[in-house]
C-alpha cells in the first residue's frame, strides 16, 4: 500500500521532538563555537563562564518545576539516569515502594532489581485504583515500610494523565514521600513541585522541553543526600578518595554535557515564552487524531477518554503493531510500534501479544498530516 505526495510525517515525538526551535540550535552552537569548554574545571575566564552558565540553566529548571532552591537541580544525562541514582541511593532493605500501572521500564527496572537483590519490595496501583474518586482504594497498597510511591507524569504509551496533585496529598498526609516521572508532559507546564505534592522530579531534555540528546536531571524540593549513583571527578575537593559530601556537585561526577544543558535552557525559555500557543495548537491536534482514529471502523483505540498530552495508542485490527508501523514506514510516516518501554502498561491493556502504534505530536505537526495519516491507516487491510 502506498499513500501518494506525502512528504515525511513525524509522528514519534513521546521518543525524541525532532524539529527544535531557532534558539535550541542557536545556544548549542554557540556554546560549542564560543564557550568550548567546562565548568569547576578551570579558574580561567572561559571556565568561569561556563559556570556561569551552568547556574543559570539550573536556575531555569528550578524556576520552570517550581522548587525554590536551584542547588536542588542535580543534572544527569537523561531521566533513566536519574531514575537510578534517586531509587538505588534512597531505598534499602525492608522499604516497599508504590508504583502505578503505567510506569515506564526506567521506573520498574531499577525498583525490580532492587526487590531481587536488596530486599525492597514494590506494590503496583491498578488502573481501576489509580482513577477512582474515592482516594481510600489507596489505602490497602500502603505497608509501614512504605518509604516513596513513584508516579509517572504521563503515560508513555497511551499519553493519559497519570499523576494528579489529590494522590500525592493523600500519601504525603500518610507520611510517604512522592516522585514523578516527567519524562512525558514534563514541558507542558503541568505540574509545580511546591504546589502539587512532588518531593522529587526526574526530568529529561530531548522530548517536550524541546532541546537535545544527552541530558536530563533530577529535582528535589530540599537537598538530597544519598549515596552517589557515580565516583569520579567533581571539580571540588580532588584530594578526597571519595566524592565530596558538596551538592550538587557529589551527583555530577566527570564531565557534563554542558552544550545540551545550555540548549536545554534555551528549549525551557522558548516553551515559556510561546506556552499557550503551544498547548493550544497541540491541543487541537490531538482531539483532530484521536476523533479520527475513533471513527475507523479497522482501529482499537486504548483510554482514549482520558486527559492527556499529545500522545495516543492505537492498533489495527488483525495486524501486529509492527506490521502497521512498517507499511507507515514506507510511506514516510514516524511512528512506533512494540511495547514502548512500558511492560506494566501492556498489560493493564491486555495488547502484550500485538504491542501498540503509538502516534505523537507537538506543535509543529499540521492537520494536514494527520488528514493523511488517518487515510492511510483507513486503507491498511
Amino acid at each position: 500500500m502506498r499513500c501518494e505526495g506525502m512528504p515525511l510525517i513525524y509522528f514519534d515525538n513521546a521518543a525524541t521532538s525532532r524539529i527544535k526551535p531557532e534558539p535550541v540550535y542557536a545556544a548549542l552552537n554557540y556554546y560549542l563555537r564560543e564557550i568550548g569548554t567546562s565548568p569547576g574545571r578551570g579558574s580561567y575566564k572561559l571556565s568561569v563562564q561556563a559556570s556561569r552558565m551552568l547556574y543559570q540553566s539550573r536556575k531555569t529548571v528550578a524556576d520552570f518545576f517550581g522548587i525554590p532552591d536551584s542547588s536542588c537541580v542535580y543534572f544527569s544525562k537523561s531521566s533513566t539516569e536519574s531514575i537510578n541514582l534517586f531509587f538505588n541511593g534512597l531505598l534499602s532493605e525492608g522499604d516497599h515502594v508504590i508504583i502505578s500501572c503505567y510506569e515506564h521500564n526506567a521506573v520498574l527496572r531499577p525498583i525490580h532489581s532492587l526487590s531481587e537483590n536488596s530486599g525492597v519490595t514494590y506494590s503496583v496501583l491498578t488502573d481501576d485504583d489509580l482513577y477512582s474518586q474515592d482516594l481510600s482504594k489507596l489505602e490497602k497498597y500502603i505497608s509501614p515500610h512504605t518509604k516513596v510511591v513513584a508516579l509517572t507524569l504521563a503515560s508513555n504509551l497511551t499519553g493519559q494523565l497519570v499523576y494528579r496533585r489529590e494522590i500525592g496529598e493523600f500519601f504525603k498526609n500518610k507520611g510517604i514521600s512522592v516522585f514523578v516521572d516527567a519524562s512525558q508532559g514534563g514541558g507542558k507546564h503541568l505540574i509545580n513541585m511546591s504546589k502539587d505534592s512532588v518531593d522529587y522530579l526526574a526530568f529529561t531534555s530531548h522530548k517536550d522541553l524541546l532541546g537535545v540528546p544527552g541530558s536530563g536531571g533530577l529535582c528535589c524540593l530540599a537537598e538530597l543526600k544519598i549515596p552517589p549513583l557515580i565516583q569520579g571527578g567533581t571539580g571540588l575537593f580532588g584530594d578526597l578518595y571519595m566524592n565530596p559530601e558538596v551538592y550538587p556537585e557529589a551527583y555530577e561526577a566527570g564531565t557534563l554535557n554542558m552544550p545540551a544543558i545550555w540548549s536545554l535552557k534555551a528549549g525551557i525559555d522558548y516553551v515559556q515564552e510561546n506556552e499557550e500557543k503551544i498547548n493550544s495548537k497541540e491541543k487541537q491536534l490531538t482531539e483532530l487524531l484521536v476523533e479520527g482514529l475513533k471513527s475507523l471502523p479497522n482501529t482499537i483505540v486504548y483510554n482514549a477518554d482520558k486527559p492527556r498530552v499529545p500522545t495516543i495508542c492505537f492498533n489495527v485490527r488483525g495486524k501486529k503493531s509492527n506490521e502497521v508501523v512498517h507499511i507507515l514506514d514506507q510511506n514516510d510516516i514516524c511512528v512506533r510500534g512494540g511495547i514502548h518501554c512500558t511492560i506494566l502498561a501492556h498489560k493493564t491493556l491486555g495488547t502484550v501479544q500485538t504491542g501498540t502504534i503509538r502516534a505523537s505530536l507537538n506543535y509543529n505537526n499540521t492537520s494536514e498530516e494527520i488528514e493523511k495519516f488517518i487515510t492511510c491507516i483507513n486503507e491498511i487491510r
